[in-house]
């Protein structure tokens, strides 16, 4: 609510409602002259003022007024705080942390958008430990398994271990070029996968060496 603004700037039903008193008083000879001053600073009508404020704080807000700005912002900081408790254990709150919000993946590249979110959520269709344990990749032996230590699981490119999203992003030897080039050094942090250009890096790097181990040799 910005008062300075004039009466016809005002966009909550609470502002023009001020502006509106402010404008009778003024209309019957008494002129108003808005001024800020710090809280508790010994003025009588000041401290009454906090006073009030904080009674009205603590009162049942269920029938308050309220625009439609107000609703918007309180709507969209629910929905924040609901999306952040949803977020993946571990993995996604590693790279993000606890408050910092991830925007829409940059670029036109709709390939790269959805590998870098499903890389960065742990659900990414090029990995066989994925789709093991989701029972899209079985074996004789194993029709599928949450195992990262399954033979399935193992990384189809460089065949250490589960090609989980930190091998993939952070781990795998066959990208060590790709994270020089992309973070300076070859060993990555979970907050360098903040940034989208370098996620879709490792995953365009991840799926060219795929697709030169399943090229049949000459």
């Amino acid at each position: 609510m910005t008062l300075e603004s004039g009466p016809a700037a005002q966009t909550t039903q609470l502002g023009a409602t001020i502006w509106q008193q402010l404008l009778l008083l003024v209309e019957r000879g008494r002129p108003v002259h808005l001024q800020w001053v710090p809280a508790h600073c010994g003025l009588a009508g000041n401290e009454r003022a906090d006073a009030i404020a904080k009674e009205a704080a603590g009162m049942d807000q269920s029938n308050a007024p309220i625009d439609t700005r107000s609703a918007t912002r309180a709507a969209a900081r629910s929905a924040r705080r609901q999306w952040q408790r949803a977020w993946p254990d571990g993995w996604y709150k590693e790279i993000f942390g606890e408050e910092h919000l991830p925007g829409p993946v940059s670029g036109d590249n709709r390939m790269a958008a959805v590998d870098t979110h499903q890389l960065r959520a742990g659900h990414w269709s090029q990995s066989a430990q994925y789709l093991h344990r989701i029972g899209r990749r079985p074996t004789d032996t194993c029709q599928g398994c949450a195992d990262t230590e399954c033979p399935a699981a193992r990384c189809l490119v460089c065949g250490e271990e589960a090609d989980t999203p930190r091998h993939v992003l952070l781990r795998c030897p066959c990208l060590c070029g790709t994270r020089l080039h992309a973070l300076g050094n070859m060993h990555g942090r979970p907050p360098d996968l903040r940034r989208d250009d370098v996620v879709a890096a490792f995953a365009a790097g991840f799926r060219s060496f795929q697709s030169r181990s399943a090229t049949p040799r000459q």
